[in-house]
This record gives C-alpha cells, sequence and structure tokens, in this order.
C-alpha cells in the first residue's frame, strides 16, 4: 500500500477550486473563484501569437527573459516607486503562487512560524501547511478591516520569521494604508522579521484609496520580498506570469529554486506579456472605472437581499456575513446557491485559520460581465424569494 508523505496527504482541493469544478458541471455561474472573464487585450494576445510564430519556444533563464524583467524593472519605480535592478533584483515567476512558492521554499523552515491577517488567501496558509510552516492568524475587523495590533505583537514569539501582507486584499477588498504599512513594517524591524506583500491586486482599487508597496517606505525594502504579476490586471489567468522583487541575494536564491521546481515560467508568453507595457495609462483608469460599477452593483444588490459586508477598498470580492439569511452556516450556503440558484460562491471557512470562523460568511466575486453579474444576482435573488 503507498504511504503518502503525511504534508501531502493532508492537501484537498481548495474550496475555491471545488466551488468552480462543481459549477461547471452543473452549468451554473461562477461567483466563486476570480476567473474573470473579460477577454485579454488583443494586442498582448498578438504579442504571444508573434513570439510563437518566431520559434522564442526554448527555454528561458530561470529568473525570466531580460527584456521582461526590465520592463517589470521598470513599471516598478514608476508605480511602485521601488528601485530594483531587473537582472539581480527582479525574477518571473510561473504565477505570483510560483512566487510564493519560491520564497517560502528559500527562506523557510518547518520550525518557523508566519502571521497572517485573515480572513486571508488560502493558497498562502496551504502552501504555509505544505511545506510545514506554523501559521498564526490576526483577524481583521469584519466591519472596517481593522487591525488589532495589540494581537499582532502578541502574536510574535522566538520562532516568528515573517508577516505576510495581501494588499488589496483578497478576500475582503481591504487596502492596507500607510499608516498601517508603516507600523507593520517597523514591528518587523524590531523583531528582525521579513515580509512578503501580495500585491496582484495592486492596480484595482476604488476612490479614497491609494495601493502603496510596503517595500517603498523608509528601509523595508530590505526584508520585504513583493510579488504581483499580470493575470488580474490583464485578464489572463490562465497564462500564470508573475514577478518577484527584493534584496539580490532572496531574488537569486528563488530563481534558483524556481529552477528546481518549474524550470522557468513559459517562454513565448514571457515575451507576449511584454506587450501590457505598452498600454496606455487610460486601459488602467478604464478599468478601475468599470470595476467601480461592478462592485456599487453587486454591493446594492447583495444587500438588498440581505447580505451584510463592509463595502471593498479595491480587488474585486465581497466577504458577505450570512447569518441574517436563510441559511445554517457557510457550507448550506454555497451548496443553496448552487443548487438551487446555479450560482457558485466560496464558503468562508476557506480563508480562515479555524474553520468555525469563517462559518458565517461567503465570498463573491464580481470580475465578469456585467450581463453575466446581473443574471447571477437575479437567480440569487429568485432562489430566495422562493425560500421565505
Amino acid at each position: 500500500m503507498t504511504t503518502l508523505n503525511p504534508r501531502a496527504r493532508d492537501v484537498k482541493q481548495s474550496e475555491i477550486r471545488r466551488a468552480s469544478v462543481r459549477c461547471a458541471e452543473l452549468g451554473g455561474i461562477n461567483l466563486g473563484q476570480g476567473v474573470c472573464d473579460i477577454p485579454t487585450p488583443q494586442l498582448i494576445k498578438e504579442r504571444a501569437y508573434q513570439a510563437i510564430e518566431g520559434n522564442k519556444n526554448t527555454y528561458s533563464a530561470c529568473g525570466g527573459v531580460k527584456p521582461l524583467r526590465e520592463a517589470i524593472a521598470k513599471k516598478l519605480k514608476n508605480f511602485n516607486k521601488l528601485d530594483y535592478d531587473p537582472m539581480r533584483q527582479v525574477m518571473v515567476s510561473h504565477g505570483a503562487s510560483g512566487a510564493f512558492v519560491c520564497a517560502v521554499q528559500t527562506l523557510l523552515n518547518p520550525t518557523d512560524e508566519v502571521i497572517l491577517f485573515e480572513p486571508f488567501y488560502g493558497y498562502h496558509k496551504r502552501i504555509l501547511d505544505l511545506y510545514g510552516v506554523t501559521t498564526r492568524a490576526i483577524t481583521m475587523g469584519a466591519d472596517d478591516f481593522s487591525i488589532d495590533w495589540t494581537a499582532l505583537e502578541n502574536a510574535i514569539t522566538p520562532k516568528t520569521r515573517m508577516i505576510v501582507i495581501c494588499t488589496p486584499c483578497n478576500p475582503t477588498g481591504k487596502v492596507f494604508s500607510k499608516e498601517e504599512l508603516l507600523k507593520i513594517g517597523r514591528l518587523a524591524k524590531q523583531h528582525d522579521l521579513l515580509i512578503i506583500t501580495d500585491e496582484i491586486y495592486e492596480y484595482i482599487t476604488y476612490p479614497g484609496f491609494e495601493h502603496i508597496s510596503l517595500a517603498s517606505l523608509e528601509d523595508f525594502s530590505t526584508r520585504t520580498i513583493t510579488i504581483s504579476g499580470f493575470s488580474k490586471t490583464y485578464n489572463m489567468t490562465g497564462w500564470r506570469l508573475g514577478y518577484a522583487s527584493g534584496p539580490a541575494d532572496i531574488i537569486s536564491q528563488m530563481a534558483l529554486v524556481q529552477d528546481l521546481l518549474y524550470v522557468c515560467p513559459s517562454t513565448p508568453l514571457q515575451h507576449g506579456v511584454l506587450a501590457a507595457f505598452d498600454m496606455p495609462e487610460s486601459y488602467f483608469q478604464t478599468m478601475r472605472d468599470e470595476y467601480l460599477i461592478k462592485r456599487d452593483h453587486t454591493c446594492k444588490a447583495l444587500r438588498d437581499m440581505g447580505f451584510q459586508f463592509a463595502t471593498p477598498e479595491g480587488a474585486y470580492y465581497i466577504m458577505a456575513n450570512i447569518e441574517a439569511m436563510p441559511f445554517t452556516n457557510d457550507e448550506d450556503a454555497a451548496n443553496k446557491l448552487l443548487e438551487d440558484a446555479k450560482v457558485a460562491v466560496v464558503p468562508g471557512r476557506a480563508f480562515y485559520h479555524e474553520p468555525e470562523s469563517g462559518k458565517q460568511t461567503v465570498r463573491f466575486c464580481f470580475a465578469l460581465d456585467d450581463a453575466v453579474i446581473t443574471k447571477a444576482l437575479a437567480q440569487v435573488e429568485t432562489m430566495l424569494a422562493s425560500n421565505t
């Protein structure tokens, strides 16, 4: 009988992917996973076609092709206020998740502890679990995304090695403020901790909120690995292209780890995504404007149905409380919405350290065509009306 690695044996399909698979089987509308059905910009697709036709189909350097690393470094300087050497402090990765895996493998040991802010992105915790790293969670305020600073300080132990931040946050839509980032950075410096910031939704912020990279503040760049990618901004979740930046000694070792795990990111797609840097500033403003419309439409509809939540400040998710709804818990809500309304959502327990903490919440995603969102919301409303 085959004996599995205990950590691998405990790996289960995430609630996010499970909801998507079941939704596809039922022919439903997926408001669970952030797959985004908006088309990839034509300019980027055409550049990828050209790269394949131009025979750019062999292995690239493990850290990514030079032109893309240079373009990323220029973007990091202009948008994120980070001044990095493209060949020493920037690496292209197999998706932002691949960058996170490489960082974990490079920097952490099974005896280490890592602090997450919950609700958190489930893959962060699952990856840390897979590598035997202990996690501690700091729960953010449900009504205002506030941070309990005393709880954060108390969570730090002699084994704490790192703090992980997702901003704008999946699943809540929280955008960490400059003041919050400064507090976290100074606390990390005081205790000599590393920081990973997942900034994959950096271009999707709403009026009154600004994305700030923690590594751009004070001297925090010396202890921070900044992760981002192309999936969300350019609607190419299946391309699996991300990137990481940070101290040269860390990034160079992460690239070597990537060489062992993935060899390299997809070469023709790396050349194709270069076209993303030719997109005009109006592209990003139009994207923000369109997501704002989707957010406001979805928020109003869900609130009218009885869901309660804090309005997202960025990204394209809503973490909704279901206590006033006709569901017993998050799994019951996800099952009924999928089976009866043919709409997939993600059970809240996927985003909490203790599943019980998320039992009265579900996550909605509004990164879909307006007509599809409207149809999904109407189906949810009809289902709820039939249960009252």
